[in-house]
C-alpha cells in the first residue's frame, strides 16, 4: 500500500472536515494547539511544570507572566500570540525556511520529506524520501528542543481528521524515525491492519496497546499482546503544524 505525497491516513467517516473556529480565542485553546502533537503529561516532565498546573491552564486558568514565558519557550510560538492572540503563531522564519539547493542559512539543517509504506515482508516499515526541488530547512537548535535529532527528523503530511483538533487534515508534521518501538503515551505514525495510522497510543497494564483517537467521533482500537508483533512503528510525531 502506497500514500503518495507522503500522506498519513487519518481516517474521515463522512469526507467532511469540521471547522475549528474559536481555538484561538482563549487562552486554553491556544495553549492546546501550541502542545500539538505532545501529550500535556510530556510536556509538563520537559518543561518542569506540574502536571497539575498544565491541565489547570487546559481547562481554562490563566497563567502569570513567568508561567507564559515558560509555556512559550517550551512550546516554540511566540509570547504576544500565546498571551493576547496578536501576531504570528510562531517566528515564521525563526524556526523553518525553504531554500533552495545551492546551501542553508547558518544554523538550519534540511529535514527530508518521506512516504511511508507498508513493507512487503512482516516487521517492517519502508521509508521513501521524496525528491522536491525545495528543501523545507529548520533550525537545528529547534529541533532538538522539541525532542528530535535532526538526523532523525523527517517531514510527512496528515490526511484525515480523526486527530482533529491536535493534527488536522493538511497538516505537515515532523517525525523522529529514530523511536521504533512504543515508549509512552504520544502519537505515533504505524502500520497495522494494512493501513498507515496516526494514533495516540496507551499502554494498559494488563498488556493490551490501545490506538486512541483524539476526535471523539472516532472509537479506540485495542490490540491484544498476540497481535502487537503486528503492529509496527515507523516515528514518533514531535511537532505538527498547518501547511507551510
Amino acid at each position: 500500500m502506497e500514500f503518495p505525497d507522503g500522506n498519513v491516513e487519518n481516517e474521515t467517516p463522512n469526507g467532511v472536515r469540521s471547522s475549528s473556529d474559536g481555538e484561538e480565542g482563549s487562552f486554553a485553546g491556544r495553549f492546546r494547539q501550541a502542545l500539538g502533537a505532545e501529550s500535556p503529561h510530556a510536556f509538563a516532565n520537559r518543561v518542569d511544570i506540574s502536571n497539575t498546573m498544565v491541565q489547570k491552564y487546559l481547562k481554562g486558568a490563566e497563567p502569570g507572566l513567568d508561567m507564559l514565558v515558560k509555556i512559550a519557550d517550551g512550546t516554540g510560538v511566540t509570547l504576544d500570540w500565546l498571551a493576547r492572540n496578536r501576531g504570528p503563531m510562531r517566528h515564521g522564519t525563526s524556526q523553518h525556511v525553504v531554500v533552495a539547493e545551492a546551501g542553508l542559512p547558518y544554523g538550519f539543517v534540511p529535514v527530508p520529506r518521506i512516504d511511508i509504506r507498508p513493507s512487503a515482508g512482516a516487521g517492517s516499515v519502508d521509508l521513501y524520501e521524496e525528491s522536491e526541488p525545495d528543501i523545507l530547512a529548520f533550525r537545528e537548535e529547534w529541533l532538538r528542543r522539541i525532542g528530535v535529532s535532526p538526523k532523525f527528523a523527517r517531514l510527512m503530511m496528515a490526511k484525515g481528521d480523526s486527530m482533529r483538533e491536535t493534527i488536522n487534515d493538511g497538516d505537515l508534521m515532523i517525525v523522529d524515525i529514530s523511536i521504533r518501538e512504543f515508549i509512552d503515551e504520544a502519537i505515533y505514525v504505524l502500520v497495522y491492519g494494512g493501513l498507515v495510522r496516526l494514533k495516540r497510543l496507551q499502554l494498559l497494564r494488563s498488556g493490551i496497546l490501545l490506538l486512541k483517537s483524539d476526535n471523539p467521533r472516532y472509537q479506540t482500537e485495542e490490540v491484544p499482546l498476540a497481535e502487537q508483533q503486528e503492529l509496527i512503528i515507523g516515528g514518533r510525531v514531535r511537532w505538527a503544524g498547518g501547511a507551510i
